[in-house]
């Protein structure tokens, strides 16, 4: 599997002088689904922000399909499809459900709106049928999940190659985010690349390919999905002193 997205020795951070990600090293392949577990503070939401250049790169390299993104702002990554779905259900309150996917084809504007709708609005509502029900409702009166499933389809009009997701469980139902997770590996199997970020892992496990534990701006264990030992998780999550996170070997057969 050949790298679209390549991160070596990261150090990115707010203000002047303090550095969130440390010498962060990471890689999504194309079609892959890469995940990345840490508690509040570990820096995730500043990784997705820097790949998507919303935070500036103060050292190290990042590569998008070959292309250094250093000095390119947000506005040309998103063109390259470097897309960043924020945390929380960020939705346009007093507009219908479709009005906000439209407005993801701004980019689009005058002649493109109407065939990037016309391509993607389908996939949009054969991944989430409630929302073709409601396209006319305003979206502040949907539920939490409902939002989501609206911020996901507004991030796929601007037809990403590498989608960013940034805690999508976040305050949902858990029978929610089985759909939204559901559609996730949809998603995945249609060949979009995914980094996605999480508090816990037990939803990355099935979807991800590989799985870092960031913890102060650093990786501290990677390891393919599924194959971290609760020991070897919370050593790496909490740091223990004394310690050494490994990753179990599998029995023979």
């Amino acid at each position: 599997m050949s790298a679209l997205l390549t991160a070596k020795d990261l150090r990115s951070g707010y203000g002047s002088a303090t550095d969130v990600l440390m010498g962060l090293d990471l890689e999504v392949g194309e079609g892959a689904a890469v995940g990345v577990v840490g508690a509040n503070g570990s820096g995730k939401s500043t990784l997705l922000k820097t790949v998507a250049g919303l935070v500036p790169l103060r050292s190290g390299e990042l590569t998008f399909g070959g292309v250094p993104l250093t000095r390119e702002r947000a506005d040309a990554r998103l063109r390259r499809g470097i897309v960043l779905l924020p945390e929380g259900h960020r939705v346009m309150r007093t507009l219908s459900v479709e009005e906000n996917l439209r407005l993801a084809a701004i980019s689009r504007w005058p002649s493109g709106v109407k065939s990037r709708l016309d391509e993607v609005l389908p996939t949009v509502f054969d991944l989430f049928p409630v929302l073709h029900e409601r396209r006319k409702q305003m979206a502040g009166l949907l539920s939490g999940g409902e939002q989501q499933m609206v911020s996901i389809g507004r991030a796929l009009v601007s037809k990403p190659r590498l989608l960013l997701l940034d805690e999508p469980s976040l305050g949902l139902a858990p029978v929610v985010i089985d759909r939204i997770y559901g559609s996730l590996d949809t998603l995945r199997q249609t060949g979009l690349s995914l980094l996605v970020v999480e508090q816990s892992l037990n939803r990355l496990n099935a979807l991800c390919d590989q799985l870092h534990i960031l913890r102060l701006g650093e990786v501290t264990l990677s390891a393919k999905g599924g194959e971290l030992s609760e020991d070897a998780i919370k050593n790496a999550y909490f740091g223990q002193s004394g310690t050494s996170p490994t990753v179990p070997a599998k029995e023979e057969e």
